[in-house]
C-alpha cells in the first residue's frame, strides 16, 4: 500500500489503519511513516487518528520497554536509528499519541 498517496483520501483511512494493524510489530521505518501518516491525516475523522495514535503509541510502549531491558544502544546501535526514533517521539508527543515526558530519554 502506498500510504503516503492513501492518505490524501479520507476515503481510504479505514484501510490505512487495517494495513498499519496487521503488520505486527513495526520497524524504524514504518514508526516514521505512521508517524508521518499521523501527521498527515485529517483529525475529522477521528475514529481513525484515533486508532492509529493507539498502534503508535503501542509500538512506542513496546520499544520503551525492550531499551529499559537491554539498553537503548544495544538495540539502536546506529545513531541514524537513534535519530529516527527521536523523530518518531518528538512526532507521537506533537500528535497527543504519547505524553512525552514519559518518552523523552528516547529521544536524546
Amino acid at each position: 500500500m502506498d500510504v503516503r498517496e492513501a492518505v490524501k483520501d479520507k476515503a481510504n483511512y479505514a484501510e490505512i489503519v487495517k494495513w498499519f494493524q496487521s503488520l505486527g510489530d513495526l520497524d524504524l521505518d514504518q514508526l516514521v511513516l505512521l508517524a508521518e501518516t499521523i501527521d498527515a491525516m485529517s483529525e475529522e475523522i477521528f475514529e481513525h487518528y484515533k486508532a492509529l495514535c493507539d498502534i503508535l503509541k503501542g509500538q512506542l510502549q513496546r520499544i520503551r520497554r525492550i531499551c529499559k531491558e537491554v539498553g537503548i544502544e544495544n538495540e539502536f546501535p546506529e545513531e541514524s536509528m537513534r535519530s529516527r526514533l527521536a523523530y518518531v517521539v518528538k512526532m507521537a508527543g506533537r500528535e497527543g499519541a504519547i505524553l512525552p515526558e514519559k518518552y523523552a530519554w528516547l529521544a536524546e
